[in-house]
């Protein structure tokens, strides 16, 4: 049979009873003292149906589109981002140009020449077409004005150009070129331009006129030439300059022909 261990004095330690208070105690009293340790848990936050906003405000949507712009700013190509400087810098030359035009305009006020025949003489230079050995050819020995109503800007007038006279429907006659000449401004010059024959058969009324005809005769002289305005010393872009004289005359056989009516334009183009 089995002995039984003596009892010892070591004691055994069990957790304190927990005392339970009566059903009718009082709860207890809450500590004063608040607890500084963190408390996790659910929370659930009623808000009235009212305050329930469903539009974002204006200042989102206002950043949402700087956003997207600097987006799409971002992903412009550089060949675009170039086109816009150039479109800009044309656009500020052009601005440029127009502004110095109008400065022109305003201190040289431009005018139109004003061409005018002043004498004509008509001589036959061909001693065998006045004996009768061929057909006539005559010089048409004009004297021409020119008047430049311009304020502060001169022409120069450049050689060469071609100059005809041609009689009823545009049938040329006589065929010549233009002289150099230079004009100041509000200045009046008159040059010489001798227009020579051509071998064509003249018509009727020249032939009469030449032999002592009274009857008027109507002749166009037609110039083309080019021109450069001049201002403050420097000549400017070459210009085409283009004079159509109608003239009644008579009297083409005498040395200096009679001058009825005259009609002159001038028309510049650049």
């Amino acid at each position: 049979m089995a002995e039984r261990a003596p009892p010892t004095d070591t004691a055994v330690a069990y957790p304190p009873a927990i005392p339970v208070a009566p059903a009718d105690s009082p709860p207890p009293a809450a500590d004063p003292t608040p607890s500084t340790e963190p408390h996790f848990g659910t929370y659930v936050v009623q808000v009235p149906k009212e305050q329930v906003y469903r539009v974002p405000p204006p200042e989102n949507a206002r950043l949402v589109e700087e956003y997207r712009n600097r987006k799409n700013d971002q992903r412009c190509s550089p060949c675009l981002r170039c086109c816009k400087w150039l479109l800009i810098t044309a656009f500020v030359v052009l601005v440029v140009l127009v502004l110095i035009a109008v400065v022109f305009y305003v201190s040289a006020r431009p005018g139109v020449p004003a061409f005018t025949v002043e004498h004509l003489a008509v001589r036959n230079h061909s001693k065998a077409a006045a004996k009768g050995l061929e057909r006539p050819k005559l010089d048409y020995d004009f004297m021409l004005s020119v008047e430049n109503p311009s304020r502060r800007m001169g022409y120069s007038y450049e050689a060469g150009g071609q100059a005809a006279v041609v009689v009823g429907e545009g049938a040329r006659i006589a065929a010549g070129t233009t002289p150099a000449l230079r004009q100041g401004s509000r200045n009046t010059t008159s040059f010489r331009l001798v227009v020579r024959g051509l071998n064509t058969l003249l018509p009727k009324e020249i032939e009469r006129s030449m032999k002592g005809s009274k009857d008027a005769v109507a002749l166009e002289l037609r110039v083309e030439t080019t021109a450069r305005p001049r201002a403050g010393g420097m000549e400017l872009w070459a210009m085409s300059v283009k004079v159509a004289c109608g003239v009644r005359v008579r009297d083409l056989g005498k040395d200096e022909a009679r001058i009825l009516s005259q009609d002159c334009s001038t028309k510049l183009r650049l």
